[in-house]
């Protein structure tokens, strides 16, 4: 009797990316600054407490000055963060000297609507600059200026 060798080769196969399902998103690798979704009125953003190890206090009371505020670990749900567990941020979300931090919509408009003002007031300034200069015995300055917009959310986590 012939001893049948390659028995594999006669059973039938399946391409395995078939029978693997596969879902319609792509993966892409976690965040370190994962946020919980911003509370109803609110936005939030990270705010360094410390850069390359070294404390900047500096930096976290002129962000609560303008009206950042740390959002406690417990207004959130299910959402898994990392939570301080010592120090002034005791209770506090933060990672990796970042704490997150949070304030109310109608303020956070309030300051982008200001900053808007201030760059408006920048560039007009510029074009009367250049016309001054122009005026003063100068070269003739030619002005081109472009701009862009993107549309996208109003409100976001980093918005600034």
């Amino acid at each position: 009797m012939v001893e049948k060798r390659n028995v594999r080769a006669q059973e039938s196969q399946k391409n395995s990316r078939e029978l693997d399902a596969r879902d319609d998103s792509s993966w892409k690798p976690p965040s370190l600054l994962d946020a919980p979704p911003a509370r109803p009125g609110m936005v939030q953003r990270w705010i360094a407490t410390s850069i390359l190890g070294k404390e900047t206090p500096d930096n976290v009371y002129k962000r609560k000055r303008a009206g950042w505020e740390p959002r406690p670990a417990d207004t959130i749900g299910d959402f898994a963060v990392p939570t301080l567990n010592h120090g002034q941020w005791d209770g506090c979300i933060g990672v990796e000297g970042m704490i997150l931090c949070e304030m109310p919509e109608n303020r956070f408009k309030k300051m982008k609507a200001y900053y808007n003002d201030k760059e408006k007031e920048q560039n007009m300034s510029l074009g009367s600059d250049l016309r001054m200069a122009e005026k003063a015995g100068g070269i003739p300055i030619q002005e081109t200026r472009k701009s862009s917009v993107s549309h996208g959310r109003d409100l976001s986590v980093m918005d600034d």
